[in-house]
């Protein structure tokens, strides 16, 4: 006889099974020779992986969307296979990610300095005496 704790867990187990997807970008083998370190080479596939993973992330969120991954031919699902991860329009959208980040960095680094700058001005003329008084 199933008690309700085994009935709630079935149907937990169900709830999560359709709820969570598997994100195979995320599946990342850091030492692949199982030496026990990191060699150049995997340091090399590890960076690599770090570039792809924004574009093979937006690959695989269009490509949960039926209608968007017959129109674009994307195959990013354990039904499909992954065989649009790591390709070109993966690379490309990486591209774009990592330079409107880096653009962005660079102008919050701008904003930083003027704000820097005239906090430094204003602490200056702060503490000045006004003219013809000591």
């Amino acid at each position: 006889m199933l008690g309700i704790s085994d009935v709630v867990r079935h149907l937990a187990g169900q709830l999560f099974k359709e709820v969570v997807m598997w994100i195979e970008s995320f599946n990342l083998v850091l030492d692949t020779n199982h030496d026990g370190a990191v060699s150049l080479s995997e340091a090399w596939h590890i960076f690599g992986w770090l570039y792809q993973l924004p574009g093979n992330l937006v690959i695989e969120a269009l490509a949960s969307i039926p209608p968007i991954a017959d129109l674009l031919q994307l195959r990013a699902s354990a039904a499909t296979g992954y065989g649009s991860l790591n390709g070109g329009l993966a690379t490309v959208i990486s591209l774009l990610i990592w330079l409107l980040l880096l653009i962005q960095l660079a102008g919050l680094r701008e904003k930083w300095t003027t704000r820097h700058k005239h906090g430094q001005t204003h602490r200056a003329n702060h503490f000045r005496h006004p003219a013809g008084k000591a």
